[in-house]
């Protein structure tokens, strides 16, 4: 099952669990997964139309995805990591 990394600071919802398995084949339905698991990840990460929130960045093992590929393929060994970015000054 793919994993997903959660970073601290949207580790809320999902009781300070940093990494949780679901099952998924796009990063998209890996990010609904822990959803149903942890209601209130999802707005974390994408906004109401599903899109990419301006402040987060997504990879799957390592790699940075475009902000528009939340639909991409994972494997069963695959990892989802969400990367929070910090803003402000």
């Amino acid at each position: 099952m793919p994993k997903v990394e959660v970073p601290p600071r949207y580790r809320g919802p999902t009781n300070g669990l940093a990494v949780i398995e679901v099952e998924a084949d796009t990063v998209r339905s890996c990010i609904e997964a822990v959803e149903v698991q942890y209601p209130g990840f999802r707005e974390l990460v994408l906004d109401p139309e599903g899109n990419q929130r301006r402040y987060v960045r997504l990879f799957v093992n390592g790699e940075a995805l475009e902000r528009d590929a939340v639909d991409t393929p994972v494997a069963a060994t695959d990892c989802v990591q969400v990367l929070a970015a910090a803003a402000g000054g």
